[in-house]
């Protein structure tokens, strides 16, 4: 584990913190309390199940909460809004947009689970399919929790799900985003319940707190130009609907803009290309709301607004 300030220690992920793991976050206090499991088996492994009272997540996704069977005394938390999928499998495949597979990709549902252990065959490669989770309490924005040596205030950040929360180490100045994680791809909004509006909102809220250091699940911690490193993240998602409207310029079907590459430059499997058009289709209706774009038949077109 590596020392943040005070009680708050990162755990990081095994390999580049890329899917399916994450870098998680450890309170050592009075009581002691893990954000996010998804660090993987041999990093969580520094961590006995005494050593954690409480859980809470970030949100439902399954590269942080992978490791929620380690800790068997714990006590989990979510947020009120990302209960449902870590509970049911319909709602899992509701908030994910697996309903529309077949409409967005013309060809039967693919088990994402069965494709990442064909192309990952380490034996601690975890299961990231659907696995229903025991969750003991749910929270809304605002609520804090009081560790013994520090407390964290729930800041509801939607956009990459409904119910994404970051949490604010207001003592120490630290602020852990989960999935407002400032890679250099940008924001991640390719499921049907995420919203490109909400995700807006949320990086704005983040960077008005003004933190001393940045934790989130998919980079290294950061203490320097984090207002501007937020600002270049947001700036990625908006340059992606630049490009939309650019490519709007000769009317086309979400097919034809799918097929640019807007989002992804390569679709190597057909999640990609499942994700591309989600993320698509989310662009072209927040652009039909502000009276960009309109829908003629199966062609979207620029209204010259």
């Amino acid at each position: 584990m590596l020392d943040i300030i005070g009680p708050l220690k990162l755990v990081k992920a095994q390999g580049k913190a890329a899917y399916p793991y994450c870098h998680c976050l450890y309170v050592d206090g009075e009581v002691k309390a893990l954000f996010d499991t998804g660090a993987g088996k041999r990093s969580l492994a520094e961590l006995p199940p005494e050593k954690v009272d409480m859980v809470f997540y970030t949100h439902f996704h399954t590269d942080h909460t992978n490791g929620h069977g380690m800790f068997n005394n714990a006590f989990y938390h979510i947020h009120l809004l990302d209960y449902p999928p870590m509970v049911s499998r319909e709602k899992y495949m509701y908030y994910t947009g697996t309903h529309l597979w077949r409409e967005l990709v013309g060809e039967p549902v693919l088990d994402y689970g069965k494709l990442m252990r064909e192309r990952h065959p380490d034996p601690d490669f975890p299961d990231v399919g659907f696995r229903e989770k025991n969750i003991d309490r749910t929270f809304k924005d605002g609520e804090v929790f009081d560790f013994g040596q520090t407390r964290a205030v729930a800041l509801h950040t939607p956009g990459h799900t409904p119910g994404h929360t970051a949490f604010f180490f207001e003592q120490e100045g630290v602020v852990f985003t989960g999935d407002i994680d400032l890679i250099k791809t940008g924001p991640w909004y390719g499921a049907y319940l995420s919203n490109i509006d909400d995700f807006i909102d949320s990086i704005k809220k983040i960077k008005q707190l003004k933190a001393r250091v940045l934790v989130s699940c998919h980079r290294r911690p950061l203490t320097e130009n984090i207002e501007n490193e937020l600002d270049a993240y947001l700036g990625r998602l908006l340059e992606q609907e630049r490009q939309v409207l650019e490519a709007l310029r000769v009317p086309a079907s979400l097919d034809e803009l799918a097929a640019k590459g807007i989002i992804y430059s390569r679709h190597p499997h057909a999640f990609y290309l499942f994700w591309e058009k989600i993320m698509l289709v989310h662009h072209l209706e927040r652009l039909e709301r502000q009276g960009r774009v309109v829908l003629e038949g199966e062609k979207w077109r620029l209204t010259g607004r």
